[in-house]
C-alpha cells in the first residue's frame, strides 16, 4: 500500500516538472519576443506630451507628430463662456522628432521591457518651433483681450447703504495677465497640449480681498463710532448740523479697511458752509442817515471762514467722539450775522465819494457828520470803494509816502494805509477838491470833526465807501 502510493506521488512530481518547464519555456519565449521588439519599439507607458506613444517605433511617432503639425489647435477656454483658439498653421508652427525622442528609444533599456518606461525615459518631447513675432500678435487678438469682453476685477469692499455698512462682494471679472497667458501658451506649445483653461492656469487677474477678509467687520466697527457724534455749528441766527448721516459720507477706508475720515470730503463741506455763509468782499445794501439804500460793492469786511484750518479742526472734534457746539475758526470776523446775511447793526460809518462828504451813524442816528476830501482820482490816488472795518486808532501819527510826511492828531485806518485823519493844511473841504488836489487816498476831515469821529468810532466798526 505505501509502495503504490509513493508511486503515485512520483508521477505528480513528474507532471508537475513538465508543467513548470513548459510555463518557463512559454515565459522565455514571451521575454524574448519583447526584448526583440522592443528593440525598436517605444516602451509601455511612454509618453510624448499628452500622448501614449508605447508600443510605437519611431517612424509611427514621426508621421503622428507630421500629422500633429498640419492639424495643430490649442483651444483656450475661460469665463463668461470664453472660447477661442490658436491655430499652428497661423505661427509656422513645426514639430519634430527632436533629440529627447530619438535619445528615448536609444537609452531605453530592453531588457527590461516588462518594466516598462522608466524615469526621464517615460515623459519625452518633441521638439516645437514657431514665429514668436506671430505669436504675439495672435495672442493679442484674442476674444479675452478685447476691450467689450474685459471686465476689470474688484476688491471686496465697505459700502454704505441705507445707512449701515456692509461688505459688496468682490468681482472677479475677466481681465487677464498678457504676461502670464503668453507664458503658459508656450508651455502648452512645447508640450503639444490642445487645451488651455484661462482660471484654472491662473492666468486671470483677480482681485485680492474677498468678503470673507476679517478686517471688514473691524474696519465697520470703526466707522460706527467714528460717526456716532453730532457738531453743531453756531451763526447766531441760525445753526448747521453735522451728524452720524453726513459723517458716514466722509468716512474712507484704507488697504487694511481701517476707516478714517476724507480731508478732502470734510473740506467740501466746509466750502459749501463758506459758500452759504461768508459775507467777505460781496455787495451789500446799505442806508444812509436819510434812509436812502446804497449798493457797497466789495470790500475786506465780512465773516470769512478759514476753510483748511476749520477742516482739520472739524476731523479733529468728529474723533474726539463728543457732542459739542461751536463756532467755525474765521480768517476774518464781522460785527454780527442777521437773516440774509447781513453782517452789520445799527452803528456804521459811510462815505459818499460823489458828495464828498461822511457820516457816521451809532444805533441808527448820525453823530458825526462831515465834508471831506478823498483820494485824487486824477493822480490815480482815488479812495478804494467797497466794506472795511476800523483797524485801530491812534493819536499823533506821521502818515508817509513817497514825496510826502503830514503829521496828523487823529489817525483811523479801515485798510491798508487809507483810513480817516484830521489835514490842517487845509482849508476847506467838499465840493471838488479831490479831482486835483485830493488826498493820497485817505479820508481828509477837519480838525473839529476828526476828533469828534475819533471818540465815538471803536476798531472793528464797518466802514461803507462807495
Amino acid at each position: 500500500m505505501e509502495n503504490s502510493n509513493a508511486t503515485e506521488e512520483k508521477k505528480i512530481s513528474s507532471k508537475t516538472k513538465k508543467i513548470l518547464l513548459a510555463i518557463l519555456a512559454v515565459l522565455c519565449v514571451i521575454y524574448v519576443a519583447g526584448f526583440i521588439y522592443f528593440q525598436n519599439h517605444f516602451l509601455f507607458g511612454t509618453k510624448m506630451s499628452d500622448q501614449n506613444i508605447g508600443g510605437k517605433t519611431i517612424d509611427q511617432v514621426e508621421a503622428l507628430l507630421s500629422q500633429s503639425t498640419n492639424d495643430y489647435q490649442l483651444e483656450i477656454t475661460g469665463r463668461k463662456n470664453l472660447k477661442d483658439a490658436i491655430n499652428g498653421k497661423d505661427l509656422d508652427l513645426q514639430i519634430s522628432l527632436g533629440d529627447s525622442i530619438k535619445n528615448g528609444m536609444k537609452d531605453q533599456n530592453p531588457f527590461l521591457w516588462f518594466i516598462g518606461a522608466q524615469g526621464k525615459n517615460k515623459e519625452l518631447k518633441a521638439d516645437v518651433t514657431y514665429d514668436q513675432t506671430k505669436l504675439a500678435k495672435e495672442i493679442r487678438q484674442l476674444d479675452c483681450f478685447q476691450k467689450e469682453n474685459v471686465i476689470a476685477p474688484e476688491n471686496a469692499k465697505i459700502i454704505l447703504k441705507d445707512g449701515k455698512y456692509t461688505v459688496k462682494k468682490e468681482i472677479y471679472g475677466t481681465t487677464v495677465n498678457e504676461e502670464k497667458l503668453t507664458k503658459k501658451v508656450k508651455e502648452s506649445l512645447a508640450k503639444i497640449h490642445t487645451s488651455l483653461d484661462l482660471k484654472e492656469e491662473k492666468c486671470y487677474v483677480d482681485p485680492t480681498l474677498l468678503q470673507d477678509d476679517d478686517r471688514f467687520e473691524k474696519g465697520m466697527k470703526q466707522a460706527e463710532k467714528l460717526a456716532d457724534v453730532t457738531i453743531t455749528y453756531d451763526f447766531d441766527y441760525t445753526t448747521e448740523k453735522v451728524d452720524k448721516s453726513m459723517i458716514q459720507k466722509w468716512i474712507i477706508f484704507d488697504k487694511e479697511q481701517n476707516a478714517k475720515l476724507s480731508y478732502r470730503r470734510v473740506l467740501n463741506y466746509i466750502e459749501t458752509l463758506a459758500k452759504k455763509y461768508d459775507t467777505y468782499s460781496t455787495i451789500r445794501t446799505v442806508k444812509d442817515a436819510a434812509g436812502n439804500d446804497h449798493k457797497i460793492y466789495f470790500g475786506s469786511y465780512g465773516w470769512k471762514i478759514s476753510q483748511t484750518k476749520e477742516a482739520k479742526a472739524l476731523m479733529k472734534v468728529i474723533k474726539a467722539g463728543k457732542d459739542v457746539k461751536r463756532e467755525p475758526i474765521y480768517m476774518y470776523k464781522a460785527v454780527c450775522r442777521k437773516k440774509g446775511n447781513i453782517d452789520w447793526d445799527d452803528t456804521y460809518a459811510l462815505v459818499n465819494i460823489q458828495s464828498q462828504s461822511m457820516v457816521f451813524i451809532k444805533d441808527g442816528k448820525a453823530v458825526v457828520s462831515s465834508s471831506v476830501v478823498t483820494g485824487d482820482v486824477t493822480k490815480g490816488h482815488g479812495t478804494p470803494t467797497g466794506a472795511y472795518a476800523v483797524m485801530y486808532k491812534e493819536r499823533n501819527q506821521t502818515l508817509t509816502g513817497q514825496g510826502y510826511a503830514s503829521p496828523v492828531s487823529y489817525w483811523m485806518p479801515f485798510t491798508t494805509n487809507t483810513g480817516f485823519h484830521d489835514a490842517n493844511w487845509r482849508s476847506s473841504f467838499g465840493g471838488n477838491i479831490y479831482k486835483g488836489n485830493g488826498s493820497h487816498g485817505c479820508v481828509n476831515m477837519p480838525s473839529g470833526n476828526a476828533a469828534a469821529l475819533y471818540s465815538v468810532i471803536e476798531p472793528g466798526t464797518p466802514v461803507f465807501v462807495y
